[in-house]
């Protein structure tokens, strides 16, 4: 007479681990989902910074003359600096 008692233990088994490949594969994209959003701030962040900052250095000349300086002694990858360059802020 065959048992098929071996057979449960196998499909609940198979079941739970489908279960964990889901809750896995949810995990992983809330992960991408969060540091997408993380950059974004990042970047959302730098915009108004950068933008405030530069409205100010419109207004006053002496903290233009700060930003610049700051600037150029900045690390900056050589297109942004040139791009800088030719906005006239080094």
């Amino acid at each position: 007479m065959p048992n098929n008692f071996g057979d449960k233990n196998n499909s609940r088994i198979d079941l739970l681990r489908q279960r964990e490949a889901a809750v896995r594969a949810a995990i992983a994209a809330e992960k991408v989902r969060q540091q997408k959003r993380r950059d974004k701030d990042v970047a959302r962040e730098a915009a108004v910074i950068g933008e405030a900052l530069v409205r100010h250095a419109g207004q006053s000349a002496d903290f233009g003359l700060m930003l610049k300086q700051v600037l150029g002694t900045a690390e900056l990858r050589e297109s942004d600096r040139a791009f800088l360059a030719l906005k006239g802020w080094l």
